[in-house]
């Protein structure tokens, strides 16, 4: 049987009661924020330039051009087996260089074609994010699905100030730009504090987790990962196998899927301490909060509640999700480094 059809076969996973953890004391400071560089602003300006850009499908058999848009299936391969994560199915990506993959952009753009297949042989870098990969030969195997030529914007044509809507000059557009990334910075170092508040959260959360659960917790994030594309290009059984484990046998992936169901099952033990109660009206308030940034209305949220009955549940899990965190990150004290208080 494969990976994917022993875990839909898989019944309900039973979950451990853990002790719910206190929230006496619970404070953390959050570093410093990293300055921004020119190299940031140069790169928010060029996706501003791509997002007015003109854009053409391109053929079947039409060659891949740098700075196209393209669709791709990808595999890598080291020593003869597949590479733990590099599996992609479908993943859209600008033909640009890749710090962590120098070559791999180039030589689609070299050799790629539309509904085309092609072999990349690259040396990985010495500081390639997998350690035990770096400075390795590594093979991929690219299907290029579909593509799309990209036609920038002329920065010296009369209107193009004008068609970005940032700013008259280019000076104020940099300022505009400059603004928009000191704010997401801002925003980040407030999801980088609930990231802590909940990392010490998981170290007060009493409870042993068994192997078996976190093994469950991988194969379903392999499933959506990688699972269900490997099935939908008809890769053998054994060959799933071997990509779900990579993914069971890195220490890295099994501390991570750890980490997350221990956070789980201690806002759950919190939420049942608490008494805590999610309302109709709370959970339509936090779906729309955390929907906002993606421009989805509370018309959109309500809509997405009468779906369907398992998109209601996802969402009402969700819901309590937010509820427990917002409970917690209220009784925590939250300082940042260069501030005397936050």
């Amino acid at each position: 049987m494969s990976p994917i059809a022993s875990l839909m076969a898989a019944g309900p996973v039973s979950l451990p009661e853990a002790k719910a953890p206190s929230l006496e004391g619970l404070a953390v400071k959050v570093p410093l924020a990293r300055d921004l560089t020119p190299e940031d602003l140069i790169t928010r300006f060029h996706e501003k330039k791509r997002e007015r850009a003109t854009v053409r499908a391109r053929a079947e058999g039409e060659h891949l051009a740098a700075g196209d848009d393209v669709q791709l299936n990808v595999l890598g391969y080291a020593d003869g087996r597949l590479i733990p994560f590099s599996a992609r199915f479908g993943q859209w990506m600008e033909l640009a260089p890749l710090q962590a993959l120098p070559g791999f952009a180039e030589g689609l753009a070299e050799g790629g074609t539309v509904g085309g297949s092609l072999q990349l042989m690259l040396d990985l870098p010495d500081d390639y994010p997998v350690e035990s990969l770096r400075g390795k030969t590594v093979r991929f195997l690219v299907d290029v699905r579909a593509a799309r030529e990209v036609t920038m914007p002329d920065e010296e044509a009369p209107g193009f100030l004008k068609q970005l809507a940032l700013g008259d000059s280019l000076d104020a557009v940099m300022d505009h730009l400059q603004e928009e990334l000191e704010q997401e910075l801002s925003d980040s170092l407030w999801v980088q504090a609930q990231e802590l508040v909940l990392e010490e959260l998981a170290r007060r959360t009493e409870v042993e987790i068994p192997r078996k659960l976190v093994d469950e917790e991988i194969r379903r994030r392999w499933a959506a990962a990688e699972g269900f594309g490997m099935v939908e290009q008809n890769f053998s059984v054994e060959e799933q196998e071997e990509a779900v484990q990579g993914w069971l046998t890195d220490p890295a992936t099994r501390e991570q899927a750890e980490r997350r169901i221990r956070i789980g099952l201690g806002l759950k033990a919190v939420a049942e301490r608490d008494q805590l109660t999610l309302t109709p009206q709370k959970l339509q308030e936090l779906l729309e909060e955390s929907t906002e940034p993606f421009g989805l209305t509370a018309a959109d949220v309500s809509a997405a509640l009468r779906e369907s009955p398992e998109t209601t549940k996802r969402l009402h899990d969700m819901g309590w999700h937010l509820m427990v965190v917002e409970h917690v990150m209220s009784k925590a004290r939250v300082t940042f480094e260069g501030a005397e208080q936050g």
